[in-house]
């Protein structure tokens, strides 16, 4: 069972159990249980602001910021920050990563402020929240906090307990990986942006400084991968696959990237799909497995449906990627693929809008550029 779970259940019998031993009655169970409610969302809230507080203090580097849950309603971008609101308002995500040295300790401290800001919420409910909402508040505020503390990091979560305790001890591999950070981050960045070139020159770079690591070799994969040279990355990323010992949440983000990546080597016939499509198949299976977030692979599910054919599968999954991805370069992806699977099912004119939004976001990806010229001799 699941932590969150647990203390959903747990923390609902505890606040029925005290309300009914201070005689409340039935009312003052249904405002424990609704200030539980209301705790449970405020608590990740409040530690994720003082993360992204403690970000802005400390030099790490905020590339987007995503209010709510489910659809997406509007969006923008602020420098080089993208704020995204969702449909319901009920959470607060960001995305957050090294920026410059010393990335260990910037990252830490930035840990540090998220809990403080968690207890001093925590803090809060329990003196100035009254009666039994106040109480419900306070108790699940509590439990969600010993929650966040708990030391855990799987694929798209690090919690707060993490970055205080498991961060200061990490192993010499992993570590180089948050040294190699900084640079890495700059070459995501200038691929965001289309210049390739100078993220060619900072993998290189990550080569000279940090051979062989898992930063590196993503960061050279991913360069590949915006050349459109999908096959060299497909190797490249087995190789590493096979010579180093990945713990299991790198290896969930390498897996969910070796299936995308290779069905893309099929789709372009840089590599043969009898040989290749059982292994990018089991891949995608197997991040799943070890913890990636299976809607989150929406896009690539698409992908692999287009490849076999379905195109009307392909329409529904591609779609859905695009809708849920963070990525400016993933969700031009995503849209690539739904444009593609327009043009199958002969609607040149819903491939024609999928694909300008796509442009907007990366017209020079190499998915983009072949599905315009595919389009325009259509």
């Amino acid at each position: 069972m699941r932590p969150w779970v647990l203390v959903t259940v747990v923390g609902a019998i505890v606040l029925a159990t005290v309300e009914v031993l201070l005689g409340t009655g039935f009312s003052g169970v249904v405002a424990g249980w609704s200030g539980g409610v209301v705790g449970a969302v405020l608590l990740p809230v409040a530690t994720q602001l003082g993360l992204l507080l403690g970000s802005a203090v400390f030099g790490l580097r905020v590339r987007q910021v995503v209010f709510g849950a489910m659809r997406e309603v509007a969006s923008f971008k602020r420098g080089n920050v993208t704020f995204t609101f969702r449909a319901l308002p009920v959470t607060l995500r960001a995305q957050i990563g090294p920026w410059r040295s010393p990335v260990i300790l910037r990252c830490w401290l930035a840990g540090l402020l998220s809990a403080l800001a968690g207890l001093a919420a925590v803090a809060a409910a329990w003196w100035w929240v009254p009666g039994a909402f106040g109480r419900g508040m306070a108790l699940a505020m509590s439990a969600f906090m010993l929650v966040k503390l708990w030391p855990k990091r799987v694929p798209l979560t690090t919690s707060t307990g993490w970055l205080l305790f498991s961060l200061p001890r990490l192993p010499e591999a992993e570590r180089s990986d948050f040294l190699a950070a900084p640079l890495a981050a700059r070459a995501y960045e200038a691929l965001r942006s289309g210049d390739i070139d100078t993220a060619q020159a900072r993998a290189d770079e990550l080569a000279e400084r940090f051979p062989g690591i898992n930063a590196t070799v993503s960061c050279q994969i991913a360069v590949l991968e915006s050349r459109g040279l999908y096959a060299p990355g497909v190797l490249l990323l087995l190789k590493f696959l096979s010579d180093n010992d990945v713990p299991p949440r790198k290896m969930a983000y390498l897996l969910a990237g070796l299936a995308g990546l290779g069905f893309k080597a099929i789709e372009s016939g840089q590599m043969p799909a009898d040989s290749l499509l059982p292994t990018a198949k089991k891949a995608l299976h197997d991040a799943v497995q070890l913890g990636y977030p299976e809607f989150e692979l929406n896009g690539t599910n698409g992908l692999l449906a287009l490849i076999e054919g379905d195109a009307d599968v392909a329409v529904r999954l591609a779609t859905s990627g695009a809708e849920y991805n963070h990525s400016p370069l993933s969700r031009a992806d995503d849209l690539a693929t739904l444009a593609r699977a327009h043009m199958l099912l002969h609607d040149n004119a819903s491939a024609r809008t999928a694909l300008a939004r796509a442009e907007e976001l990366a017209p020079w990806s190499p998915r983009v550029s072949e599905t315009r010229q595919r389009l325009s001799v259509n």
